[in-house]
C-alpha cells in the first residue's frame, strides 16, 4: 500500500524481493500470528480438548533485533497506525473493517522486512566505511528523475508518510546502493568465456527449433503428415485464429512474413517464418471479405437456425457450418466461464437456461446466439454452454490461421547478453551479501522467524 519513491533503483529492488521460504500461519482475531508452539499446555491432571490462544505480545516484546538495534511491538504498532493511515489518504477510504485485521498483520510483515533490510545494510555499511557523498546523491537523484519522469522534490511532497520519511527512506536506499556498487558489484563479473557460452547455447536452440520447423514443412510437402495433426502434436498455439487482416502488419512486423501469408492460397501452408522469439508455419483456413450489418437478415437466419435445431438437426454440425464465432470450429462449445467474463444479455441466459434445453434467440452488441446450456457448477459459480452465434455488426476482412509455432531464444548480440548476465550477476551477489550479513549480525524476528537469519548450510560428514 506504500508509495514507493524509488522505483527504478534495481539494487534496492532486488534486495526488497528476496525470496523468504515460510511456513503460512493464519492470523487470530487480533491479527497475531497464532502457532501449536505457543499455546500453553493444559495444567497437570485436567483434560481438556480447547487449545489455549497465546497472549498478544506487549508493546515491549522485540519483533526484531539487528544487531544492536531492536524493533518493539509497540512501535511497529505505531507505524502500522501510519501506514493505515497513509492508505486512507491515498485510496480516498479506509480499509474495511472485517478486513483490518489482515492488512494490519500484512503492513506488520512489510515494516519489518523494512526494519531488517535497512539496518543490515546500514551495519554493513558502517563496518565498510561507506558513506553518501554529495556527488553520489547528486548522479542518483538525476538517474532517478530521469527514470520517474518527474522531480524528487515534488515525489517527496506527495509521499503519504510525509516528507521527513521519504527523505530518510531515500537516503536508506542511496546508501544501499552505494555498499552494493563498492563492496558488492565489482566482484559480480562474467566471463568472455560465460558469454560465449551462453550464445552457443542459444544458437544451439535456435539451430535445433529451425530443423525441427524444416522437417514439419517436408512432412507437410511430401504428405507424411497432416498440418493439423502436427498441430495438435507440436505447436505451442493449437487452435485457429481468425486475425482482422488491418490488424496483419501488427501480428506479422515483417513485411517479408505479411507478403508470404497475402500471397498464399486458402487451404495452403506458408514457409517456415521467423518471428519474434518464434519460428511458425501457417495454414491459411479461409479468408472472409468484409461485411456490412444486416440486423434483419441476420436475425432471420438465427431464426431459422433455431427452428432447425427444434426440429432435432444436430447442434454441433450446425455450428460448425453457421457460426461466426471461433467456437463453432469446436462445434460451438465454449470453455466453462464465470459472471462477468460474458456480456450481461449471454450471461444471464447462461445462469438461467434449464441445463440441457436449446434456449430462444438472446441478442447481444455482437448479434443473434443461440445458447445450449450443458452444465452449471454452483460451488464455482461457473456456466458450461454451446452457442450459435449469427453476427449483425460490421465485420472487417479477416484470414483465418491454424499457426504450428515453435518458440526459441530472443536474439541478442554479445554487449547487451553480457549487461543481461552482469545484471543477472549482481542480483545473486547483492541477496548472497544480504543473507551472510544476516548471519554475522544474527538477526532475529520472533514474530516473523522467516525474515531472521538462515542457518550456514551444514557441511557434508566425511565418508
Amino acid at each position: 500500500m506504500q508509495k514507493r519513491i524509488l522505483i527504478g533503483v534495481a539494487a534496492t529492488a532486488a534486495l526488497m524481493s528476496f525470496a523468504v521460504g515460510c511456513e503460512k500461519q493464519e492470523p487470530t482475531a487480533e491479527g497475531q500470528p497464532q502457532t501449536q508452539a505457543q499455546a500453553p499446555a493444559a495444567p497437570a491432571g485436567v483434560e481438556s480438548d480447547v487449545v489455549a490462544l497465546p497472549p498478544p505480545p506487549k508493546d515491549s516484546d522485540t519483533v526484531a533485533s539487528v544487531g544492536d538495534k531492536t524493533l518493539t511491538y509497540g512501535e511497529l504498532n505505531k507505524q502500522v497506525d501510519e501506514m493505515i493511515d497513509a492508505s486512507a489518504k491515498l485510496y480516498g477510504q479506509q480499509i474495511p473493517s472485517e478486513q483490518l485485521p489482515q492488512a494490519k498483520q500484512m503492513f506488520r510483515r512489510q515494516l519489518t522486512q523494512q526494519f531488517v533490510i535497512e539496518n543490515v545494510l546500514a551495519q554493513a555499511a558502517a563496518a565498510a566505511g561507506v558513506t553518501v557523498d554529495d556527488a553520489f546523491r547528486a548522479e542518483k537523484t538525476k538517474e532517478l528523475e530521469a527514470k520517474q519522469g518527474q522531480k524528487v522534490e515534488d515525489l517527496i511532497k506527495t509521499f503519504p508518510l510525509g516528507e521527513a520519511r521519504a527523505k530518510q527512506m531515500l537516503e536508506n536506499q542511496w546508501l544501499e546502493l552505494k555498499l552494493l556498487e563498492t563492496v558488492v558489484f565489482p566482484k559480480a563479473t562474467v566471463s568472455d568465456d560465460e558469454v560465449k557460452a551462453e550464445l552457443d547455447k542459444i544458437a544451439a536452440q535456435t539451430k535445433l527449433v529451425d530443423d525441427e520447423m524444416a522437417g514439419y514443412a517436408k512432412q507437410v510437402a511430401e504428405g507424411t503428415a497432416t498440418f493439423e495433426d502436427l498441430v495438435k502434436a507440436n505447436s505451442l498455439v493449437k487452435n485457429a485464429i481468425p486475425v482482422p487482416e488491418d490488424q496483419l502488419a501488427r501480428m506479422f512486423p515483417d513485411k517479408a512474413a505479411q507478403d508470404v501469408i497475402a500471397e498464399t492460397k486458402d487451404g495452403g501452408v506458408t514457409k517456415v517464418l521467423d518471428l519474434q522469439g518464434a519460428r511458425g508455419l501457417f495454414k491459411i483456413v479461409k479468408r472472409t471479405p468484409a461485411k456490412k450489418a444486416d440486423d434483419a437478415a441476420a436475425k432471420a437466419k438465427a431464426e431459422g437456425l433455431l427452428a432447425r435445431l427444434q426440429k432435432g438437426e444436430d447442434f454441433a454440425k450446425l455450428a460448425q457450418e453457421n457460426s461466426d464465432c471461433p467456437s463453432g470450429q469446436r462445434g460451438g462449445d465454449l470453455d466453462p466461464f464465470g459472471k462477468g467474463q460474458m456480456v450481461k444479455e449471454f450471461e444471464d441466459a447462461a445462469f438461467a437456461q434449464p441445463i440441457g434445453e436449446i434456449g430462444p434467440l438472446v441478442k447481444t452488441k455482437f448479434g443473434y446466439h443461440i445458447i445450449k446450456v450443458t452444465a452449471r457448477d454452483e460451488q464455482a459459480g461457473t456456466a458450461t454452454a454451446s452457442h450459435i452465434l449469427v453476427m449483425s455488426q460490421d465485420t472487417p476482412a479477416t484470414v483465418e490461421l491454424l499457426p504450428l509455432i515453435k518458440q526459441v531464444p530472443m536474439q541478442i548480440d554479445e554487449k547487451a547478453l553480457r549487461e543481461e548476465m552482469t545484471e543477472a550477476r549482481k542480483r545473486e551477489a547483492a541477496l548472497k551479501f544480504f543473507e551472510e550479513q544476516k548471519r554475522a549480525l544474527k538477526v532475529a524476528c520472533p514474530l516473523f522467524p522467516e525474515l531472521g537469519a538462515t542457518p550456514e548450510a551444514a557441511a557434508p560428514a566425511a565418508q
